[in-house]
């Protein structure tokens, strides 16, 4: 990514630094790039399973950090790495990591990955709603010759009650959502936590058949 990125988040940078003490580490990399590994979706820690914080995030060190960021974990493969807001076109937010990692979001739902591996071309569908219903789901892959396939999904929807949430160290009230979507043989459930202005403070989406769940978490008071 451009300095304008690095820039942005240099502040965060050092606060994660200070608490990784990536300052002291002497290998090959330096220790600039070692400050942009914590920001790097491959560089995070491979535990096999989905970590709560593997980055060593506190809210004290956040407070601290004015440039919007959230928590992205990628489930089976038990890494994580912060995003950081980096551009809006219309209705359709891109958040990236230091290493182009990107992942894109209309109304808190991922339309769009980049750099993760058999990516989400595009997704297409309604915002989430907090009542029960059936809406459909599109999403586009490239396949083994690199062309799109369009696959739709029809997703129930089921509103699962309030639920409180705890994103490094705030507890948050949330309505949950849940939407259960299948096409053919392949079924999977995206979850949705809600605040009361409905803003999308966690979720939990399905990425793609090698990627599995991206899981967002909101690290903004």
């Amino acid at each position: 990514m451009g300095t304008v990125l690095e820039m942005r988040y240099a502040a965060a940078i050092a606060l994660i630094c200070a608490l990784s003490a990536c300052g002291n580490q002497t290998d090959s990399l330096g220790g600039t790039d070692v400050a942009k590994a914590l920001f790097s979706a491959t560089t995070a820690r491979a535990t096999g399973t989905a970590p709560g914080n593997s980055l060593g995030l506190t809210r004290q060190a956040l407070e601290q950090v004015l440039t919007p960021v959230q928590l992205a974990t990628i489930d089976q493969r038990g890494q994580q790495a912060l995003l950081g807001e980096l551009e809006v076109n219309q209705d359709v937010v891109t958040w990236s990591t230091l290493d182009d990692v990107t992942v894109s979001f209309r109304n808190g739902v991922i339309v769009a990955t980049r750099g993760l591996g058999n990516d989400l071309m595009a997704a297409a569908g309604p915002a989430v709603q907090g009542r029960s219903g059936t809406v459909n789901r599109v999403y586009t892959h490239l396949n083994g010759e690199d062309q799109p396939v369009r696959r739709t999904f029809a997703c129930t929807v089921l509103p699962r009650g309030t639920e409180t949430i705890e994103i490094i160290e705030i507890a948050y009230v949330t309505s949950r959502v849940s939407e259960r979507c299948t096409s053919g043989d392949l079924t999977f459930q995206n979850d949705f936590w809600l605040s009361s202005d409905q803003k999308m403070r966690k979720s939990r989406q399905w990425i793609s058949e090698d990627v599995g769940f991206l899981t967002i978490e909101d690290l903004r008071r």
